[in-house]
């Protein structure tokens, strides 16, 4: 798995470094540490209104931020190398939410993560920010890191990844990658399936909607017990849940607290321009308020 980390030296950036390294990722994962310098920190090094001076210490300036971000990457690289990652290291300049989506596309990794609270001046990161970016617009897999410290941060065998499941193709694509992951024995996963409900206040209607709700439950129960099978092939502690409600992000969010999971992972059904910008009506939402740290699995 290759895998993109976009940093910036802040805690929460720190923290999704620190979520890496202890979360149960295949063997040989290759990771990339890039480092967006905001190119609207500096004015335009030829404009002609600087004079020689001011120029001089334009270029000062740009080439001593640069070798202070190539001296934290070397630090954080040689944590994940002690770690037994193969890593390489990237400064990029311009817009930050461009630069990574660049990145990730010719890179061609597999996954980019980002910390929910860095790359970003506002707390409101995931309302408008470059993880929204990220999330909508990447050709890959995004996992959105949530504030965790190393105290609340979980070790091997304290993992509990919280699975939405429908049977659909994104959905089983979550399911045969969560399938892959090296748990162990003590960590959990539980498997969702929301069955939303409708409200009919004329009985005529929920007399003909009745006979259909039960055979969406009888169809979802079924997809959930093969989705449990499939995971207990690699996963010893699996559990199933079915779930009811008129929203199933709030239905997922709700479990998953009311669980105390680590990690939300569900596929995300929209790839084309329209799709994405249609992100916000289940995916989007988890992502935005879950108290976890949630992977959105994509081809």
């Amino acid at each position: 798995m290759k895998i993109l980390l976009a940093t910036d030296g802040s805690d929460n950036a720190d923290a999704a470094l620190d979520f890496l390294l202890q979360f149960p990722f295949p063997e040989h994962c290759a990771i990339t540490l890039l480092n967006v310098i905001d190119g609207h920190l500096f004015v335009d090094p030829d404009a002609v209104e600087l004079d020689r001076k001011q120029h001089d210490a334009l270029r000062y300036s740009g080439e001593t931020l640069r070798e202070e971000v190539n001296q934290y990457l070397d630090s954080q690289a040689e944590r994940v190398t002690r770690d037994g990652w193969a890593v390489t290291t990237m400064v990029r300049t311009g817009s930050v939410s461009e630069e990574i989506l660049m990145a990730a596309e010719e890179l061609q990794v597999d996954l980019v993560v980002v910390g929910a609270h860095g790359l970003s001046e506002s707390r409101y990161f995931l309302l408008g920010g470059v993880a929204t970016t990220v999330l909508e617009y990447a050709p890959c897999s995004v996992l959105i890191v949530k504030e965790t410290t190393a105290e609340t941060l979980p070790v091997a065998g304290d993992w509990r990844v919280l699975l939405a499941y429908d049977n659909s193709e994104p959905a089983s694509k979550a399911l045969t990658l969560c399938s892959s992951l090296p748990f162990s024995e003590q960590d959990e996963v539980i498997v969702v399936s929301v069955i939303t409900q409708v409200t009919a206040f004329r009985q005529d209607i929920r007399q003909l909607m009745n006979p259909i709700s039960q055979q969406k439950k009888i169809a979802a129960r079924a997809a959930l017990d093969s989705a449990v099978v499939t995971l207990k092939g690699s996963v010893s502690n699996v559990t199933s849940r079915m779930l009811k409600g008129s929203n199933s992000a709030h239905e997922i969010i709700k479990a998953s607290t009311a669980s105390g999971c680590n990690l939300i992972m569900l596929g995300n059904k929209g790839k084309k321009a329209l799709q994405r910008l249609l992100l916000g009506s289940m995916t989007g939402n988890v992502a935005r308020h879950a108290p976890c740290s949630v992977w959105v699995i994509r081809d």
